[in-house]
């Protein structure tokens, strides 16, 4: 089964060709640059970039494929959650394309995709992967944090779909943030630090580097710690780390930038590991899934990795870095699992983002 998948849910354009559940191309137009002056994402201005790239992208991921549209036989797209006016694009020339090449069209929840992606192999097959279920989810970026219960769906087939997104797993939120994404926790900190945006991958790098003598250099609130509770929250801590910085001059900032970007970096992955940590001493999983932007982070896979250890689980994480970030490869992998479920969108012309899409 060949797949093309469309990923527009934020700033990065993307488009992805798969076999099955191997991938054969995957491109990402990241908008980076046309964003950082701002501070953050700025919607009309990834609208535009979006409606500018999407066929250059498409076009792009079917020629490295080797593969026409014509011998496209399912389309995917990701209907949310995310950026509306982002996943507007995405959504409709989704539909456009289904409809002029008679394709059948599959929506796909981006949170869904972030965690099947470590079910993807690569265009020789590799990795072979068998995940036992239940397995227990953490999904982290800028945009989400969420504990996720992952389970084999054992109901009948779903009928087509109109709108609205099932699958062939069934999901079960059992922690999530109440407020801020700890991606958005730390680009917020960053954007306080004069860093730019995005700041996570900054703040790692400072946090990494040979300057740092101090991972505690403030004194930062440990949210949440009722073991009852497997939510997250970082909006208490950005405010705490603005108002015990807010004084300082510029020279006392710079001169200890490395270890502030570890001091946050440090409460930001306490909490998740924590929480993740509960989670697992709960719900008993029998392995682990973890994906999303901030798993691209090195510190933080080695120590979710020294934690399945700890626990004796097997943990699974995205075989390549950038299938942690938001890309199509992702989005089509999920397609796979629903296509082998007809999980097909019945009426096209009625499908419409969600920008608020749950699992």
């Amino acid at each position: 089964m060949k797949i093309l998948a469309i990923e527009t849910s934020c700033d990065d354009t993307c488009a992805a060709v798969l076999d099955d559940d191997k991938i054969l191309s995957n491109v990402i137009s990241s908008q980076t640059d046309l964003h950082s002056k701002w501070g953050g994402v700025v919607p009309d201005i990834a609208k535009r970039a979006h409606q500018e790239r999407i066929m250059p992208v498409i076009e792009t991921a079917l020629n490295r494929a080797r593969v026409k549209i014509e011998s496209i036989e399912v389309i995917a797209v990701t209907i949310g959650p995310g950026l509306a006016i982002a996943l507007g694009v995405g959504v409709n020339k989704a539909k456009e394309l289904a409809l002029k090449y008679k394709k059948k069209l599959i929506a796909v929840n981006h949170i869904e995709g972030h965690m099947l992606v470590n079910l993807a192999k690569n265009k020789n097959g590799n990795p072979k992967r068998e995940i036992q279920f239940p397995s227990l989810a953490l999904t982290v970026s800028g945009g989400h944090t969420k504990i996720v219960l992952v389970k084999r769906n054992k109901s009948p087939l779903h009928p087509p779909l109109t709108r609205g997104v099932k699958s062939v797993f069934d999901y079960e939120v059992v922690g999530e943030t109440l407020d801020d994404a700890a991606g958005e926790a730390l680009d917020k900190a960053a954007k306080l630090l004069g860093l730019g945006y995005p700041g996570g991958p900054v703040i790692e790098r400072l946090s990494e580097s040979n300057s740092v003598n101090n991972k505690s250099l403030l004194n930062l609130p440990k949210s949440l710690q009722d073991k009852n509770v497997l939510d997250y929250s970082f909006s208490g801590l950005k405010t705490s780390f603005y108002y015990q910085i807010k004084d300082w001059p510029k020279e006392k900032v710079s001169k200890n930038l490395a270890n502030l970007a570890a001091t946050i970096q440090e409460a930001v992955f306490e909490q998740l590991l924590r929480k993740y940590k509960l989670a697992i001493e709960k719900y008993k999983p029998k392995s682990l899934l973890c994906g999303g932007g901030v798993m691209a982070n090195l510190t933080l896979r080695k120590r979710i990795r020294k934690l399945a250890k700890e626990v004796n689980l097997p943990i699974w994480l995205p075989f390549k870095k950038e299938l942690n970030t938001d890309n199509a490869a992702m989005i089509g992998v999920a397609a796979y699992y629903k296509a082998k479920r007809r999980e097909f969108v019945k009426e096209i012309e009625k499908l419409d983002r969600d920008p608020r899409a749950a699992l």
